[in-house]
């Protein structure tokens, strides 16, 4: 599964937004596994950049920012995949920003 959620990411990289630090490690920390929910993630990080619903009929959505530097080259490039169980709460997670790699 770990391998799809990465060539998810790759995906949407061309699907990004400029924006602040939002996907600080005490926000992500802050998601609970079959707690959090598909539309609290969206209150907090916005609406996703990229969504599908895979073969197993569950929902994998990706938020993906950067800032831009002076020269208009993206930075701090910042994504966060999401699997959400059927009920629309969070089953798994990969923070991949700023080299975190985190997953949960």
């Amino acid at each position: 599964m770990r391998t799809s959620l990465l060539f998810v990411a790759a995906i949407v990289t061309g699907c990004a937004s400029s924006s602040g630090n939002l996907l600080t490690e005490e926000k992500v920390q802050a998601i609970r596994l079959n707690v959090t929910t598909y539309d609290e993630m969206v209150r907090d990080y916005g609406p996703p950049r990229s969504q599908h619903l895979g073969g197993d009929g569950l929902t994998t959505a990706t938020w993906f920012y950067f800032n831009n530097s002076d020269y208009g080259a993206m930075e701090d490039q910042q994504t966060l995949t999401v699997i959400f169980n059927p009920d629309r709460t969070v089953k798994d997670y990969v923070n991949a920003s700023a080299g975190s790699g985190k997953r949960r």
